[in-house]
């Protein structure tokens, strides 16, 4: 099964915006990309979903490809998610429980590098960093 997603690093100042799953984990916000939609829409609205808050799309960073088993279909599913640098001054964070997370927060980069569980996540973010500083020059 293949299946792909798009999702945002989300810079409020210096800080990036990380939801934390209930069991604990702090990701970045993503989902699956639907029928008819491009993958900056969809990193949009997966922000906006997972999150609460209103982003503005900055570049694309890149994408990164992993495999998970799927426990619902009870199979190998390989993924790819397509990732955008995004900004907002937004701090009225509300996560999506039902989507299983239970926290967000916005939190400075050393702290998001040691709490993200995804090592592909951790890269994303230092190419993010690297984007947003190259942009003030």
């Amino acid at each position: 099964m293949r299946e792909v997603s798009a999702g945002g690093v989300v810079f409020n100042s210096d800080k990036i915006l990380l939801l934390r799953k209930l069991n604990g984990g702090w990701v970045l916000p993503k989902g699956h990309v639907k029928k008819g939609e491009t993958y900056y829409e969809t990193a949009l609205r997966e922000v906006k979903e997972e999150t609460g808050i209103q982003a503005d799309l900055g570049v694309y960073i890149d994408k990164i490809d992993y495999q998970y088993y799927n426990l619902r279909r009870k199979q190998k599913s390989t993924k790819t998610v397509h990732w955008f640098t995004m900004y907002s001054e937004d701090t009225n964070l509300k996560p999506l429980r039902k989507e299983g997370f239970n926290e967000a927060k916005y939190v400075d980069f050393e702290q998001a590098l040691k709490i993200l569980i995804h090592d592909n996540e951790k890269m994303i973010i230092k190419k993010a960093k690297k984007i947003k500083e190259e942009s003030k020059n």
